[in-house]
């Protein structure tokens, strides 16, 4: 394969990637729409009871109210609503491409999730803990390597997610960097502007008609369903493209042994 024709395939595979990712990201709200009310019910509600309590009368009154506790208490379930949705959702397209029910906790590889969980955060946190070490700011570099050395962990959370046993995890470490800089591309891709749109939803509530808030607040309540679900396609997308080339690869060396 000529430099020319590898480099026409490498922006194939990116377009494909991306087109599949907004793909998802919409459908999610009709083929998984059980999904992604897990966060939408959670959002509306507070919206419900930021509204009665006349956050957005107006600025100063959004202010004084921002941590009310009755507020908060809505803010919470939207927060763990958000969580499970994005996870949700990437189990949701892996069961719809792969088999299985994505509600199904027993297909979990939990071992891998709980490994894969615990070295994302603890490694990429090392860069936090130094100064407690080191009694001294981290280097820079220090806090780009270990949170480089921590991303293929993700992928180990995600194959814990997925319930992929048959991936080892020497070759998730190894082998998921390309996939690792794809994940990276997609998720800001929507979630960016949407989130601009999530917060500018409420300036323009402030101070609207009544009509208009509960207008917005509905429409922001899909905004971050949206949200969540681009985040769910992201890591499906780019995770399910790893597990595919690593059969790929298998499949072009001959190799037909159990495990990948």
């Amino acid at each position: 394969m000529t430099t020319q024709s590898q480099i026409a395939a490498f922006f194939r595979t990116i377009l494909s990637a991306i087109g599949d990712y907004l793909t998802r990201t919409v459908s999610l709200f009709w083929v998984g729409s059980v999904v992604v009310a897990l966060v939408v019910v959670p959002e509306f509600a507070q919206h419900v009871a930021e509204i009665r309590l006349g956050m957005f009368d107006s600025l100063a009154i959004g202010r004084s109210l921002a941590n009310d506790p009755l507020r908060w208490a809505f803010g919470y379930a939207k927060l763990t609503g958000l969580a499970l949705t994005f996870f949700a959702s990437a189990r949701f397209w892996w069961c719809r491409a792969h088999g299985g029910r994505w509600y199904d906790i027993r297909r979990l590889g939990l071992g891998q999730l709980l490994l894969g969980f615990a070295a994302f955060f603890l490694i990429g946190s090392t860069g936090e803990l130094f100064p407690l070490l080191a009694d001294r700011e981290p280097p820079i570099i220090v806090s780009i390597l270990f949170s480089l050395l921590s991303f293929p962990f993700l992928f180990v959370m995600l194959a814990g997610l997925f319930g992929d046993r048959a991936t080892p995890l020497r070759t998730i470490l190894t082998r998921s960097w390309p996939w690792i800089l794809l994940l990276a591309l997609l998720l800001p891709l929507a979630y960016a502007p949407l989130m601009l749109i999530h917060s500018l939803n409420h300036k323009w509530a402030l101070g609207a008609p009544d009509a208009l808030v509960w207008a917005l607040m509905v429409f922001d309540s899909l905004v971050v369903g949206l949200m969540a679900s681009s985040v769910g396609a992201a890591l499906f997308v780019a995770y399910d493209r790893f597990y595919k080339s690593i059969g790929t690869a298998r499949q072009e060396t001959g190799d037909g042994g159990g495990k990948i």
